[in-house]
C-alpha cells in the first residue's frame, strides 16, 4: 500500500510539468533570499494540479 501511495504521488508530479517547471523556477530565481511563503502562488498552484491527480486516481 505504501508504495502504490509513492507511485500515485509520482504520477501526480510527472503530470503537472508547467506547474512544477513555475514553481522550480521561482525557487531558483530567489534560494538567496529565501523565506516563508516565498513562492506561494506558485506552489499553490503546483499542489492543486498534484492533489487532482491524485484524487482521481485514490
Amino acid at each position: 500500500m505504501k508504495n502504490k501511495g509513492v507511485a500515485l504521488l509520482a504520477k501526480g508530479v510527472a503530470t503537472c510539468p508547467s506547474q512544477s517547471a513555475a514553481y522550480g523556477k521561482c525557487i531558483a530565481l530567489n534560494y538567496k533570499d529565501a523565506h516563508k511563503d516565498m513562492c506561494a502562488q506558485e506552489f499553490q498552484a503546483f499542489k492543486q494540479c498534484v492533489e487532482k491527480v491524485v484524487k482521481r486516481k485514490w
